[in-house]
């Protein structure tokens, strides 16, 4: 099954290893046929990484820049290490915060290592699904304020929403991928992507995937559309989610987040790279357990639930080809994908969550707890999840924490420990295989960060106390 996944491979080894792959396909797998079968896909494997060593390996030394609080200097050595050993093949930033004060500010590699561009302080990258958790506080804000409640039927807001069997949908079904609108027959161009009456009637008109709140599946995509209906329907200013997010967040903190870049920005953002063969094969070996190969195969060859999520949007690609380079997409503002940022606004906007300055503690509350636990049957995954956020239980010497926030395809992830009072943000632009809680340039550092043990509290909110600014 792994050969099957090595054809979303690179550009640079571009047909490589289809040949190998169809000649297993057409395989009997018995007696000679099936040693000479072997016998391609080694030699594929075997080029692979010599392309790998010879092209595309990096000896230089990483050129990590930032601050590091004395306690926490083993993390500056995992992320740097991140480099040397490889596994960061382009750029990344890391923060964290603990107790209320920023204790970690890096950045380093490449925004664009093809032409050398270096990624600096204020570098923008895709934050990909973490850009869901950003719509949800949006949501949460308008539930503080009055607007709505998570229990709320989308109908009450949006009666054309209502038909064919999505009478029953409420609010917290919809945030918590349960609506059944994982994919819309229709498909959703590029023209119309920015048109939100005309994304509202694909949604009136769609028949729901399952019956809604009977299963969990990852709405990857089109939870930015849904989540932008109910702000534009509830917001008393009747504004997009990406222009709430602005004027209600972004400007009144000063956090470089956007959804929906303007052009001018543009060339702050990092170039994004796909994992090649060699890397896919890398990264599957590191941690076998965290890849449901199988359930991916089965998906894709029998036109399941992820494929269909996956081929719905054309114009959003970033498995086998990549379409997310281009400042023209960067305008949209798909809250489910398109968010774009630096890591360190992400760590300070789930800082200042964390810190009750967003809304009242009572909204906290319904935003952070209730979660629902059930396996997504886009995904395969067991991830409980609430309204906007999900919970990532994080093992690390004998003990376990729960991680919440929203991670992102490639490597990116934004949490907050409330336990250890805790915020962090990731972000790389060589994108990994899968999802930012399985990354290994991820892991290492959120290790590195536990290593040094958090004082354990038994309160969510903390005093500010000298927040950093560099």
């Amino acid at each position: 099954m792994l050969f099957i996944i090595l054809q979303y491979h690179h550009p640079a080894n571009a047909g490589m290893l289809d040949a190998p792959v169809t000649l297993i396909f057409n395989t009997d797998f018995s007696g000679l046929m099936f040693l000479r079968a072997l016998k391609w896909v080694t030699v594929a494997v075997v080029t692979a990484y010599i392309v790998e060593l010879c092209f595309y390996r990096d000896d230089t030394e990483p050129s990590v820049h930032g601050e590091v609080d004395r306690a926490f200097e083993v993390v500056r050595e995992a992320f740097r290490l991140n480099f040397l050993d490889g596994w960061e093949r382009g750029g990344a930033a890391l923060v964290v915060y603990h107790n209320g004060k920023k204790v970690i500010d890096l950045w380093g590699g490449y925004a664009d290592k093809e032409c050398r561009r270096l990624w600096k302080k204020d570098t923008l990258n895709v934050a990909f699904s973490s850009t869901k958790a950003v719509a949800a506080i949006c949501v949460a804000q308008l539930v503080d304020q009055g607007h709505l409640d998570y229990d709320d039927l989308v109908t009450k807001f949006w009666p054309e929403f209502g038909k064919h069997g999505k009478e029953n949908v409420t609010v917290r079904w919809l945030l918590g991928h349960r609506a059944g609108l994982a994919y819309t027959d229709q498909k959703i161009h590029f023209e119309i992507a920015n048109d939100w009456k005309a994304i509202a009637k694909v949604f009136e008109e769609q028949v729901p995937n399952w019956p809604p709140g009977t299963e969990v599946g990852y709405h990857a995509v089109t939870y930015g559309w849904l989540v932008d209906q109910i702000v534009r329907r509830t917001d008393p200013k009747h504004r997009s989610v990406g222009v709430y997010f602005k004027e209600e967040i972004a400007d009144k903190y000063n956090l470089d987040f956007h959804i929906g870049l303007p052009l001018c920005e543009s060339a702050r953002v990092s170039r994004l790279t796909l994992p090649s063969s060699w890397n896919f094969i890398q990264e599957y070996l590191y941690k076998p357990s965290d890849f449901n190969l199988s359930r991916f195969v089965y998906q894709m060859l029998t036109d399941g639930l992820l494929s269909k999520v996956g081929h719905n949007v054309p114009w959003i690609a970033f498995v086998k080809d990549l379409t997310l380079n281009d400042p023209d997409l960067y305008r949209i503002e798909q809250a489910g994908v398109l968010g774009i940022g630096t890591a360190r606004a992400m760590a300070e906007l789930f800082e200042k969550l964390r810190l009750g300055e967003l809304m009242s503690a009572e909204t906290f509350k319904k935003f952070t707890t209730d979660y629902y636990l059930k396996k997504d049957i886009v995904t395969g995954a067991y991830v409980p999840r609430g309204p906007g956020l999900m919970i990532k239980p994080f093992q690390h010497k004998n003990e376990t924490f729960e991680l919440l926030g929203h991670s992102g395809y490639g490597g990116q992830n934004v949490r907050m420990d409330l336990k250890n009072n805790l915020t962090f943000a990731y972000m790389s632009n060589a994108l990994k295989v899968g999802f930012g809680d399985t990354a290994r340039t991820y892991v290492r550092l959120i290790h590195a960060i536990y290593d040094h043990k958090p004082v354990t509290t038994d309160h969510c909110y903390v005093a500010r106390s000298g927040m950093d600014d560099h």
